[in-house]
């Protein structure tokens, strides 16, 4: 993994200071964002809406977040929330001659710097990886960090996913709150990477 490339994962892996429980919830379920030149679309699982109040994107990248569509009195139990970050390059990063694949990340995760970036604290001491497959072309990744949590009572215990969507890398996460089930957010995550390929040409 390069240099720059690892930067620039560290922007778009890290959590967004958003918490879920206070966002607006809405009944728009895709947002097309724009990331240095080129367009992707996140599409939400059914039952989940993109909470547009919170979407950003800049010449970094993109940061989507996606909650239960329900509002109010009749709102659900509170899912899991689930975000995606779309950074401004691909998995080879931008200029890069030699091709890196889900493997290769894959391996990188289970460093020091990969640890770092994969957990929350930014603490790669307190961060250890319990799981990971690759599936679909999508790499499925489950974290424990015992580091500080930049939102209060976020589950220790989490989910992210890594793939690449015309040409920009793609890292989705599954935010769920302590007692969560962790398989309950494994099968958001996969529902979500689901979704936006179907909703991205190939």
């Amino acid at each position: 993994m390069r240099t720059s490339r690892l930067a620039a994962l560290a922007a778009f892996v890290l959590v967004a200071g958003c918490n879920p429980e206070t966002m607006g919830a809405g009944s728009v379920t895709r947002e097309k964002v724009t990331v240095a030149g080129r367009s992707v679309t996140i599409a939400a699982p059914p039952g989940l809406c993109v909470d547009q109040a919170s979407t950003r994107v800049d010449a970094a990248g993109a940061f989507v977040l996606m909650r239960d569509c329900a509002d109010g009195a009749e709102a659900r139990p509170p899912r899991t929330a689930l975000t995606a970050s779309v950074s401004s390059g691909g998995l080879t990063g931008e200029g890069d001659a030699a091709a890196d694949t889900l493997a290769d990340l894959q391996a990188f995760i289970e460093t020091p710097d990969g640890l770092a970036l994969v957990g929350r604290s930014g603490r790669s001491d307190r961060v250890r990886v319990l799981a990971q497959t690759i599936s679909s072309d999508v790499l499925f990744v489950m974290v424990e960090d015992r580091g500080p949590q930049p939102i209060a009572g976020l589950d220790r215990r989490f989910w992210r996913a890594f793939l690449e969507v015309n040409g920009r890398m793609t890292v989705l996460s599954a935010l769920g709150f302590a007692g969560s089930d962790p398989q309950r957010g494994l099968d958001e995550l996969a529902a979500l990477a689901s979704a936006i390929r179907g909703a991205n040409p190939a």
